[in-house]
């Protein structure tokens, strides 16, 4: 996969995932201020691998490590929360949706670093 294609879905996976915690799950009655900040994290981060601003050209490696460490804690976090918090795991249509885009996220953060 070309480097411009991988910028892309990064762009796309990245802000499906900022959307859904910064708008969609505040309006189904979400009130966690943690969803609307986390959302807002993956925008930045996506915005900062998407756009690579010339000021942070030599932190070009240590972002996309951050980008997918905070990915990964992020669905580490889901299970955690979800199973020793609120007791036992319901995968819900919108979870399962936005796991699987993080998950392609994190596929496409791997395999943007070499390029």
């Amino acid at each position: 996969m070309s480097k411009q294609n991988l910028r892309y879905a990064i762009l796309v996976f990245g802000l499906i995932t900022g959307v859904i915690h910064l708008v969609i799950l505040p309006a189904i009655g979400f009130q966690w201020l943690l969803m609307p900040l986390n959302g807002l994290g993956y925008i930045v981060l996506t915005g900062l691998v998407f756009f690579e601003p010339s000021f942070l050209s030599k932190w070009r490696k240590p972002i996309l490590y951050l980008f997918m460490a905070y990915n990964l804690i992020t669905i580490l976090g889901y299970f955690y929360v979800n199973i020793f918090m609120f007791g036992p795991l319901e995968f819900k249509p919108l979870d399962v949706i936005t796991k699987v885009d993080e998950a392609l996220l994190m596929v496409a953060l791997w395999l943007y670093k070499d390029k």
